[in-house]
């Protein structure tokens, strides 16, 4: 079993569920004819994590965006990043404009200080409450409270390379981190952000293989962009996907189903130019471990 990390001590909260998807499309539930590949048995922790596991007390994050840092792992899947700025998506990875729009507002990017700089950016996050954002444990460490921030509207313009402007708010508390020995993290933001972007409701049902999974994100330090495709499986306490493409900066990024509701937290990448796969905690794991979910 793995080692549980740290919870911070909090009253008990109620997940706030607004901002609802402008589309009908259903939750991909499982179902007899489309079965769950399960692949292994939670051997896709990320590196980051490990080190964290292994040594919570001194563990720092690696603010810099790389996935698998030092190994030759990539997470473009195939030759091609197929992921577009949210401003300038038409609709062609599988999900409409209207969700695109529904859903980008509650994504941030945490940066290690206040600051419009691209430099400052390290990893994304998705709002689940009007104080309370949704990222992965090997985000945080001890200085997370004494340091970071979450952007929020770090945009390009439509049609433009010229940046929106950014609402940068403060992380006051860790309020889970690390639970049941799973890769995700809640942290309390100052005031209620969430009044002004919206919040995105989880959802622990899980999505059958080959069921459309979405990622809007933060990738590389870059400004927010969408990235589309479907479930390949299940492999222990992740969900794998390999035709949504990712880069360092994505982790923590929420995995949205076909209704825009959060499944998963992205943490590793995976894919190569040849092949692989991208994966994510499963919402139905972090969900039996949390005290909030």
């Amino acid at each position: 079993m793995k080692k549980l990390i740290a919870i911070a001590a909090v009253p008990a909260l109620f997940l706030v569920a607004c901002s609802s998807a402008d589309q009908t499309a259903t939750n991909e539930a499982d179902s007899p004819a489309a079965p769950q590949v399960d692949e292994g048995n939670g051997t896709l922790d990320h590196p980051d994590f490990l080190r964290k596991v292994a040594d919570p007390t001194n563990y720092k994050v690696t603010r810099e965006p790389a996935e698998h840092r030092g190994s030759s792992v990539l997470s473009t899947c195939g030759s091609t990043d197929d992921s577009v700025y949210v401003n300038d998506y038409t609709g062609n990875l599988g999900v409409s404009t209207a969700y695109v729009n529904a859903h980008k507002n509650p994504v941030g990017a945490m940066e290690s200080s206040a600051s419009d700089a691209s430099s400052a950016k390290y990893c994304s996050g998705t709002l689940i409450a009007n104080d309370l954002f949704l990222t992965a444990s090997h985000c945080i460490d001890s200085s997370t409270v004494a340091n970071d921030y979450i952007a929020f509207n770090y945009e390009r313009a439509k049609g433009s390379t010229t940046v929106l402007t950014q609402t940068h708010v403060k992380i006051t508390a860790i309020v889970e981190d690390g639970l049941g020995g799973l890769d995700y993290a809640i942290v309390r933001l100052q005031g209620s952000p969430g009044t002004t972007f919206g919040t995105t409701p989880a959802n622990a049902t899980e999505v059958a293989a080959g069921g459309t999974l979405a990622i809007i994100q933060h990738p590389a330090r870059l400004p927010k962009k969408i990235e589309a495709g479907t479930k390949t499986g299940n492999s222990g306490d992740y969900h794998t996907y390999g035709n949504i493409d990712t880069q360092g900066g994505s982790s923590g990024s929420g995995i949205l189903n076909a209704s825009g509701q959060v499944v998963g937290v992205h943490t590793n990448g995976g894919c190569t130019s040849s092949g692989g796969t991208n994966s994510g905690v499963r919402m139905s794991r972090i969900a039996a471990a949390s005290n909030i979910l």
